[in-house]
């Protein structure tokens, strides 16, 4: 029997598009997805995201998440797309709370929470506003303009003048211009995004260099899901693995008896148990 959430899926024309993505769906039903959660994002557009990751504590269950989704930066996202999340055999009335963050090229740029009380059998709404950390652009470059923005114009936006979208004057729709970042990115597409050959630029968090339009760290590919690049090696950090625990260089999920953590410290065999928190019991 499925006690946890054990399942994120995007909204329903996914199931009949076959697309990988965020996809802004017609709302089923309340019922035809059983107990459920139904995740509306929001941002600010000028943010650029390219993915999110959701997590969420159920109370008296075990955590599921985080999750980021889609598994592969693809393009930016909009505004008011949503995801949904099957809950399986949770009890009425429990409470969740969801937490999400907004990615670009792998750096979190925004974040959010949002909390509701399951409903069994049914689809329950979540909306997430998803607010600036102000950090550092995560752009594949750095901030080349003052943060404003600028009315009818296709290109980026430098001290309020309107720009081609170039390399180092990267964006379109009037935001606020970026220099790519030669170690990261190779050129900045039509979308006036930093790419590093046909993909996004590099993340930071996986790779150390854009080598002939792709991403590297080190000698080797990016480094997986999971894995941050340090010194040119792929490694299980707490950064790269924030929910769960390490295994070596293997995130776990921290919740397995043989294999207990979380924040991303090495995983540990419980005795008997692993809390839903990653202690031992």
């Amino acid at each position: 029997m499925r006690t946890v959430p054990d399942l994120l899926r995007w909204g329903s024309k996914l199931l009949l598009l076959g697309a990988v993505g965020f996809l802004v769906a017609c709302r089923d039903p309340a019922k035809a997805s059983g107990t459920a959660l139904y995740v509306t994002v929001e941002f600010d557009p000028t943010l650029l995201l390219t993915q999110v990751r959701i997590w969420g504590d159920v109370a008296g269950q075990t955590r599921f998440g985080p999750e980021v989704l889609p598994e592969q930066q693809q393009r930016v996202l909009h505004s008011g797309e949503t995801l949904r999340v099957l809950l399986g055999d949770i009890p009425n009335g429990v409470p969740i709370q969801v937490g999400l963050e907004g990615l670009r090229d792998g750096l979190v740029v925004a974040r959010g929470e949002g909390a509701t009380e399951v409903r069994d059998g049914y689809e329950v709404d979540v909306s997430v506003r998803l607010e600036p950390t102000h950090t550092p652009p995560p752009d594949g470059g750095t901030d080349g303009g003052d943060g404003s923005f600028c009315l009818d114009c296709t290109g980026c936006c430098v001290q309020g003048q309107c720009a081609p979208s170039t390399f180092n004057t990267c964006g379109t729709g009037g935001i606020a211009c970026v220099a790519c970042d030669a170690a990261r990115a190779s050129g900045c597409d039509q979308r006036g995004v930093c790419v590093c050959g046909a993909n996004p630029a590099c993340s930071p968090l996986t790779a150390d260099r854009c080598t002939l339009g792709m991403c590297r760290c080190g000698n080797s590919a990016a480094c997986g899901r999971g894995q941050a690049c340090v010194s040119g090696t792929c490694r299980c950090t707490a950064e790269s693995c924030p929910g769960g625990c390490c295994a070596g260089n293997t995130c776990e999920a921290g919740t397995a008896t043989d294999k207990c953590g979380a924040r991303g410290d090495a995983c540990v065999k419980c005795n008997k148990r692993c809390n839903a928190d990653g202690t031992c019991g």
